[in-house]
């Protein structure tokens, strides 16, 4: 399993559209680095986001160091 995924990849991890993906590595809420139009994400951040993430799937980069309730 790689450590780095393409935007396709991320998107299917993280049940996101692959635009809202190219959106959130634009604005910085989704590290990543661009080789000509690639995006190349590390897996890592991918888990960051999905640990940041509501119940109900949105993202909030503020609940980043909040401890989920179950």
């Amino acid at each position: 399993m790689s450590d780095k995924l393409t935007t396709e990849q991320t998107a299917a991890m993280l049940g996101y559209h692959i635009g809202h993906v190219q959106r959130m590595l634009r604005r910085g809420k989704l590290q990543g680095e661009k080789f000509g139009r690639t995006w190349i994400i590390p897996r890592v951040e991918v888990e960051r986001v999905k640990a940041a993430r509501s119940p109900g799937g949105r993202y909030y980069p503020d609940r980043e160091n909040v401890e989920k309730v179950t």
